[in-house]
């Protein structure tokens, strides 16, 4: 089947970032009728016709809070037949789905790490009989490649930093723990929590005060690629720059550029490396 076109109604259930906007924006535009659903109400949809985007917190019974049994009915009265999640869910929601009582029982007493708990929330949405599409086969041109991807040429020392920072990430990853780490001269700065990729940075450049150091991005083990493939872009370049880090590596093919031609510019203009490395 054609990635981009779909025969019944697909809901994109949508987290913070342009990712979402690109899936519902390309699935339209094959002729597949597209709703959102989204905790983020901030006008990135405006494209879509009136009455086709719903804020979830506003659903009938949701009372302001992620509610599954909400969205579920509400998708259900529309007669959407698949769904596809992609885009970040702020923290602070993601752990509000623990207040619902349709969800609290399927999450009781596991690992609740927000990888954890969106997949456990995709089981129950396909129990409620909706297919889950992969977001990645719509945007198959913005993964990224091994090799240097864009800015400059990575120097020997970064790469030396990028490869001990693999080596860190092989160890933290399968305890789903950690997807990014950031090095500086062999040494293991800052690795990333609940807090996310951002405010590591942040984290970093604060200890390092513009020393340089390189960010390194992996998919954990657990995630599924339909609907959590680690993502950067130009906000991630520039929080880089900000915190004075100058190269980033990511995982190719495991990894999705958000506008990599707008990436690669800003890469360029700030004068970082970006390298797709191998597992």
């Amino acid at each position: 089947m054609d990635p981009f076109s779909h025969p019944g109604t697909v809901a994109v259930i949508a987290g913070a970032g342009h990712l979402p906007v690109l899936a519902a924006e390309r699935m339209s535009a094959a002729g597949t009728h597209v709703c959102v659903y989204s905790p983020i109400d901030d006008g990135r949809f405006s494209f879509l016709p009136e009455g086709h985007f719903f804020h979830m917190l506003s659903l009938p019974g949701a009372e302001g809070k992620l509610n599954l049994g909400a969205l579920v009915f509400h998708m259900k009265s529309l007669g959407v037949s698949a769904v596809c999640l992609a885009g970040v869910v702020p923290k602070t929601l993601m752990y509000g789905v623990l207040e619902d009582p349709a969800l609290r029982s399927i999450l009781s007493g596991r690992a609740n790490d927000d990888h954890s708990l969106l997949g456990r929330i995709v089981s129950a949405l396909e129990r409620s009989g909706f297919s889950v599409l992969s977001y990645a086969d719509l945007v198959t041109d913005c993964i990224a490649v091994e090799g240097n991807i864009a800015g400059r040429t990575v120097t020997e020392k970064e790469m030396a930093d990028a490869a001990y920072g693999k080596r860190i990430l092989s160890v933290t990853l399968p305890l789903s723990f950690g997807q990014s780490v950031v090095v500086a001269d062999g040494a293991v700065v800052a690795i990333e929590a609940m807090e996310g990729t951002d405010e590591m940075i942040r984290r970093a450049g604060s200890i390092l005060s513009g020393a340089g150091g390189v960010v390194v991005k992996m998919m954990r083990p657990d995630q599924d690629e339909r609907f959590d493939i680690p993502t950067v872009g130009t906000e991630t370049l520039r929080n880089m720059a900000a915190a004075g880090l100058s190269c980033l590596a990511v995982e190719a093919g495991r990894t999705i550029i958000i506008h990599p031609g707008e990436f690669s510019s800003v890469a360029r203009e700030l004068s970082i490396a970006v390298e797709g490395i191998s597992r």
